[in-house]
């Protein structure tokens, strides 16, 4: 017999297969429709007959039955109803499963929601989520005047908020990640307009130097680099477009130090893996913006596909994939590959080994084949520093 939350994996699953296949336009049908009017259509029909109050009996009860930590406030005088969602059991399954089919589960919420309660005169006035199980959202009845109380409870207020992520909707209505810089919400979007400056990309992790880059001779406009190599400045002096960032928390500091240090119009793009099985990282507190998630990218183009428990790339090779999918002239100078299981060695020679260990996760192998697999799909000139080529062809 199937639990409360078995579903969840068969849902990110169905979802991912039904995007890559059908396209956004499909799965959001299924969202509105499949689920939305069929398989929650009490909450509709609860709606209906008593509108916010009604709603809050539905939403009670599957809190009750499905473990939420969550709140729940109501207030009919002032056209309001809320939730606070602490530890969202939907996305926890996937995230101790480590589970990420699909580009973007936490999306379907809104997207079942927000049409059913379209159907009873409803609307979402405010929703945020950060991709680690935590949101909060409040809806109203179109319409009708509404105010906002005081609350006492207030997700964004407590731990774990400042870590992950955020996807924020207003009067039913997505808004941009990046406010400032791009119109869209989504995230590959963004990252093809990031980039759009350029029709080339470096790749540059620890290792590299500027005396490697001169004797290379690769434009160096361009850059993308590890999050290691910004906060050591010991790689690219100059300005990168982008940095991805590592699980490394100790380079944070350094990471904030430079990011601030270097004017507005001249800061990189932060980007993160976001891997379910990393534990979440307080970039914010850090003094960092949250960082722009790579794995829709990768995962929408075909570089990429997540599977549970299995070993999953390093920072530097997940660099590399996403310039190969960004669909530019790569020149990738140096970058880490992983040499066993429980540790890690500089791609180019024996000098540059250090005793680091890595978690079981990653693997030579699967960093090699997930090299050769990009560089078999590119779609532009990848080019690769001799030592780089030379370990991709070995047997």
């Amino acid at each position: 017999m199937l639990g409360c939350h078995d579903f969840c994996g068969y849902y990110d699953w169905t979802f991912g297969y039904v995007r890559s296949r059908f396209g956004d336009e499909a799965l959001m049908g299924l969202w509105a429709e499949a689920i939305g009017r069929d398989s929650q259509r009490h909450y509709e029909e609860a709606g209906r007959r008593e509108g916010l109050a009604g709603l809050a009996k539905a939403w009670n009860q599957t809190g009750i039955d499905e473990h939420c930590e969550w709140s729940l406030t109501l207030d009919e005088k002032n056209n309001f109803l809320r939730w606070d969602m602490r530890q969202c059991p939907s996305k926890g399954f996937l995230l101790s499963n480590d589970c990420n089919a699909d580009e973007d589960y936490c999306d379907h919420c809104m997207g079942w929601i927000i049409p059913l309660l379209a159907r009873i005169g409803m609307e979402v006035t405010g929703h945020e989520h950060n991709h680690v199980g935590q949101c909060w959202a409040e809806i109203s009845v179109r319409g009708k005047g509404r105010e906002f109380p005081d609350l006492k409870i207030d997700i964004r207020n407590e731990p774990g908020w400042t870590c992950g992520y955020l996807h924020r909707w207003r009067n039913n209505h997505r808004l941009p990640l990046l406010d400032d810089f791009c119109a869209s919400s989504d995230p590959c979007v963004l990252l093809g307009a990031w980039f759009s400056r350029t029709d080339h990309l470096l790749v540059m992790g620890r290792g590299a130097g500027t005396a490697k880059l001169k004797a290379h001779d690769v434009p160096a406009d361009a850059a993308l680099v590890t999050g290691a190599a910004y906060a050591m400045r010991d790689t690219f002096v100059s300005d990168p477009l982008g940095v991805l960032l590592s699980d490394r928390v100790d380079d944070l500091a350094k990471v904030a130090e430079r990011f601030h240090a270097t004017p507005t119009e001249r800061r990189p793009l932060l980007m993160y893996t976001y891997l379910p099985s990393s534990q979440p990282i307080d970039f914010v507190s850090a003094g960092l913006p949250r960082p722009v998630p790579i794995l829709p990218q990768l995962i929408r183009q075909g570089y990429y596909a997540h599977k549970p428990g299995q070993c999953c790339p390093t920072t530097d090779v997940f660099l590399a994939m996403l310039a190969i999918s960004l669909q530019k002239r790569v020149h990738v100078l140096e970058i880490e590959v992983c040499q066993q299981a429980d540790g890690k060695v500089f791609a180019d020679d024996a000098q540059s080994t250090r005793d680091v260990t890595r978690p079981v996760r990653h693997s030579r192998q699967c960093d090699l084949s997930h090299l050769r697999e990009a560089i078999a799909k590119a779609s532009a000139p990848v080019h690769l520093a001799e030592h780089l080529q030379q370990l991709i062809e070995e047997p």
